[in-house]
């Protein structure tokens, strides 16, 4: 017989959940997950997590939007269909680029967004056709 034991708990409250997790940890007691429908700040810290890096793949994912925005203004715009809109010449990117802040935006925007959800499940093991985790396979077992 094993001598895991699981216990689950349920706050109302975000402070009574820091109360809760610093008791646990006075007390030696590992916490493994915490599930929150809202940001609780320091709960992090409080866990003993490590900083992520996913701030750094927004960066790199928003980059590279940034990037695709660019080079597709450039290439209908001046290379592939110029054309003299407004009095404006078309051989030149840079003296036109301020037209095309808002698609280079947004097209970071679309990126860094989808790029961060597909991360998200990839890194958690939430996508199609994963295991389920030990935690919902409990649930189910002792629901059915």
């Amino acid at each position: 017989m094993s001598t895991t034991k699981i216990v689950y708990g349920l706050y109302a409250d975000d402070d009574d959940l820091m109360n809760g997790v610093k008791a646990f940890n006075d007390k030696g007691i590992a916490i493994n997950e915490v599930y929150t429908p809202f940001p609780v700040h320091g709960l992090d810290k409080a866990l003993g997590l490590k900083k992520t890096r996913i701030s750094d793949a927004a960066f790199l994912y928003a980059l590279y939007g940034v990037t695709i925005g660019a080079t597709l203004t450039w290439y209908v715009m001046n290379h592939d269909w110029p054309q003299n809109i407004g009095g404006k010449p078309a051989f030149d990117w840079g003296h036109n680029m301020p037209a095309f802040v808002v698609p280079m935006f947004e097209l970071m925007v679309f990126c860094a967004a989808h790029m961060m959800s597909l991360t998200f499940l990839v890194r958690n093991k939430m996508y199609p056709g994963a295991p389920l985790r030990i935690l919902i396979r409990e649930l189910l077992m002792t629901n059915s």
